[in-house]
């Protein structure tokens, strides 16, 4: 098709030829105001100074923020698709790791599963753009940008938003401990008010004839009840009680020193102050992983037994409990007492205890030759990217997670007495009005002063009252046997701590075999076969070469055999050494940074 060469100015070209609508300019937005679309294509004339990019329709809907593309990004970062703690957890491991770690490293140090850490550790390296490392073994090590938190809240709103939902939901959680108090002021107030009202009434009904209530300009309700009597309550006194640290609960602000407000009091003496040990999982598990790795990966029950829950071992006292179970020095630092357990046997005639562990870290269980004693072995934690200075002397002590016990109220004296009596004039407020509102004639008293609207509040006002005091006696039967058995299990944990500090004969030799067969090799990045940040056929070159060299060796005898040897000590392998020591500090210093 030949194109037709357009001289006409531009209002004559509107009428004279369909033009398809330009974008940018005022003569290109005028043809865009008329949605004219283009019948063929169109040649610029010569008064024209230079040929325009391809003109596309205008979208009367489009804007610079795209709610579709911003779904699309956000699918597609991995991150976002798993749990947030689970995720915390494995990003706070990883900078005190350096930024350069092993699954089992993360798994060992944020208590978690080898696999969740592996998970975890793909998708961050995705989102953030990490190096990963590839072992002749075929472990992975990955190493994270420093800033990869931030590049992450950089990339996705919801973690952006993430925060502003917490503090919402810590609001929120104030604001209902609030209400609950405030409610408590409330019921009294009403309930004396109307107690007061009926009574003052049927004394002298005829001297109480402006005795109805009404509401002042200051939002205070004011009642009559007789000759010299006003009752005001203004719903503005209860934000007196607000505190500003809303964001910290019970517990922290305790943990802090400080003392509960009295609405929060009054919420912790009916329902509590939470879990206690709402922690106690995860750091025990940590604190479990670290011991593992750093015996180097094989361990007996008795060393995982503290961490854990076990029966009390064989031959140590049942009555034993946490200050019998230490030795103060004068410096005031404690250490565990010596225990005769273990000299000639076991300490568990049943092991099964160690069952969660196993499951959790990917254990199994081995026979050591020397003590023909059953020890456990977790390959994912006998593997690491840590040298030296993050390893932790066998002998070292350690402090052994115990679980707390349940507390009824975290209030303190004086506010326990002041929610006992609101408690009991509450509820003595409503036991006399529900015997008053018995009368008929109450009920009219009443109403002709404005608060009939109360007779209808008077189920929820007797299930508060009951309640206040009901919960806590509940509360108070539970924790009880919460607790006991809590005091059990710790006083085992403690006598298994006992067990292996003093160990015994027989356990000695154990816990020797454990240490034989424990090591640890340290993956440092001279070693790798190949990595992320580098071009796969080069690397494959070079791996096919070094093959190459080793096999030239193998076949060149005596000598050729040196060279074989030298040349695969120089391409990745590894020393590994019993007791779960390091490999080598040499080549560990260099871990700042990307290679």
């Amino acid at each position: 098709m030949r194109h037709h060469v357009v001289r006409a100015p531009c209002t004559a070209l509107c009428r004279a030829a369909p033009l398809p609508p330009l974008r940018h300019g005022p003569r290109r937005m005028a043809h865009a105001r008329h949605g004219l679309q283009p019948s063929a294509p169109v040649r610029w004339g010569q008064h024209h100074a230079a040929k325009p990019a391809p003109m596309q329709p205008v979208k009367a809907s489009q804007s610079n923020w795209n709610p579709v593309e911003v779904v699309k990004r956000e699918q597609g970062l991995q991150s976002n698709k798993l749990s947030a703690t689970l995720r915390d957890k494995v990003a706070g491991a990883v900078e005190e790791l350096r930024f350069r770690c092993t699954a089992g490293d993360v798994a060992a140090r944020a208590g978690v599963r080898p696999q969740e850490a592996e998970a975890v550790l793909q998708a961050l390296a995705y989102d953030t753009r990490g190096t990963l490392e590839v072992s002749q073994e075929g472990t992975i090590v990955y190493e994270l940008p420093r800033d990869f938190r931030t590049t992450l809240t950089t990339r996705s709103l919801l973690l952006r938003l993430a925060p502003l939902g917490a503090a919402a939901s810590k609001l929120g959680a104030y604001l209902l401990r609030v209400a609950f108090g405030t409610a408590l002021i409330a019921s009294i107030s009403v309930v004396w008010l109307a107690v007061i009202a009926i009574t003052s009434s049927s004394r002298d009904r005829d001297s109480n004839r402006g005795g109805g209530g009404n509401y002042n300009s200051y939002g205070s309700y004011h009642s009559g009840g007789g000759p010299g009597m006003q009752f005001y309550f203004n719903l503005t006194d209860l934000l007196i009680y607000l505190d500003p640290n809303y964001g910290a609960t019970s517990q922290e602000r305790l943990a802090r020193g400080a003392q509960l407000t009295f609405v929060e009091a009054l919420f912790s003496f009916v329902f509590g102050d939470g879990d206690p040990n709402r922690g106690y999982d995860s750091e025990r598990w940590s604190a479990l992983g670290q011991l593992i790795q750093d015996r180097g990966g094989v361990v007996t029950a008795e060393e995982m037994a503290p961490y854990l829950e076990p029966p009390m071992p064989a031959g140590a006292d049942a009555d034993a409990d946490e200050a019998g179970g230490w030795d103060y020095a004068s410096s005031g630092a404690r250490r565990q007492r010596a225990s005769t357990v273990g000299a000639s046997g076991p300490a568990y005639a049943d092991e099964s205890f160690v069952l969660p562990a196993l499951i959790r870290f990917g254990g199994e269980p081995v026979v050591d030759e020397g003590s023909g004693a059953i020890v456990y072995r977790f390959p994912a934690f006998q593997q690491s990217a840590q040298g030296e200075r993050f390893r932790v002397s066998a002998s070292a002590q350690r402090d052994i997670p115990l679980e707390e016990s349940w507390e009824l109220t975290a209030a303190s004296g004086g506010q326990l007495a002041a929610s006992v009596g609101l408690g009991l004039a509450n509820i003595i407020g409503v036991a006399t009005l529900s015997s008053l509102l018995t009368d008929q004639a109450s009920r009219y008293i009443l109403a002709a002063q404005g608060l009939g609207w109360i007779g209808g509040l008077m189920p929820a006002l007797q299930l508060y009252a009951v309640a206040f005091f009901a919960i806590p006696a509940i509360r108070w039967v539970l924790y009880a046997r919460r607790n006991s058995a809590i005091d059990a299990r710790n006083t085992a944990r403690l006598a298994a701590a006992r067990a292996v500090n003093g160990a015994g004969r027989w356990l000695r030799q154990k816990l020797q075999g454990a240490r034989q067969l424990g090591e640890r090799r340290v993956l440092r990045r001279q070693d790798a076969i190949y990595t992320s940040d580098r071009e796969a056929g080069s690397q494959l070159n070079e791996l096919a070469q070094d093959e190459w060299d080793k096999r030239l060796g193998s076949r060149g005898g005596g000598s050729g055999g040196g060279a074989g040897s030298s040349s695969s000590s120089s391409n990745g392998a590894r020393r590994t050494t019993r007791g779960g020591g390091p490999s080598s500090s040499s080549g560990w210093g260099d871990d700042g940074g990307r290679w």
